[in-house]
């Protein structure tokens, strides 16, 4: 088995959990805008980028020129309240531990670039600390597709053998495994059986542990 040698992280379910806070961002921003909208409108657009609570609700209301309006103050709203977010203890530890390893390391999430530098922000984490970081505005694919972890790869210069993927989400296992990754998941999103099903290599319920993974 190669070496380890790139680790990349995706962020929401692994570093924060921000839903809770995206969500209620996006529910006083398209109340704020007439716009009448629930969590259950949400929850198809899990994963697929947060502007879509915006522009779903905005177009079945056939109010469609608010959505770049409402979109801005849904952002506005989420960086007002990232005091609220749930942040993951492990995460700055790790990041710490394996940079003191000289492993690079590289950020891959689905959501938009303002989102994740808040959600950084939050977590007490540099940006600089990643050699490079895609947000979902990066990718003309976004997982389970393996495009995202492919150009994260190409950016680095990485073997993608050589790189250890840190995923908590069905999608993101796989997007890493089809990439030809190894693929570490944490049980914040899915359990066990089902990331294992999915083709994780390692799973495990912190992810402080990855580092057991890189010897």
């Amino acid at each position: 088995m190669s070496e380890i040698n790139y680790v990349i992280f995706d962020m929401d379910g692994v570093i924060v959990d921000s839903e809770p806070v995206i969500m209620k961002a996006a529910l006083d921003a398209l109340k704020s805008g007439g716009i009448p909208a629930t969590l259950d409108d949400f929850t198809e657009f899990i994963g697929a980028g947060e502007e879509h609570f915006i522009i779903g609700p905005c177009r079945r209301a056939g109010r469609e020129e608010l959505i770049g309006k409402i979109t801005e103050k849904m952002f506005e709203n989420f960086e007002n309240n990232i005091a609220d977010m749930r942040v993951f203890p492990s995460a700055k530890p790790l990041i710490k531990e394996l940079k003191k390893r000289g492993l690079t390391l590289a950020l891959v999430s689905s959501a938009a670039e303002r989102k994740l530098m808040a959600s950084l922000r939050a977590a007490e984490i540099d940006p600089k600390d990643f050699e490079v970081i895609l947000s979902g505005s990066d990718v003309t694919e976004k997982k389970p597709s393996p495009l995202p972890y492919l150009l994260a790869a190409e950016r680095l210069s990485a073997n993608p053998g050589r790189c250890l993927v840190i995923e908590d989400s069905l999608s993101g296992v796989k997007s890493a495994k089809s990439a030809g990754m190894r693929c570490a998941a944490v049980s914040t999103s899915f359990g066990a059986d089902e990331l294992k099903a999915a083709g994780a290599d390692h799973v495990t319920d912190d992810i402080i542990n990855v580092l057991d993974v890189i010897k």
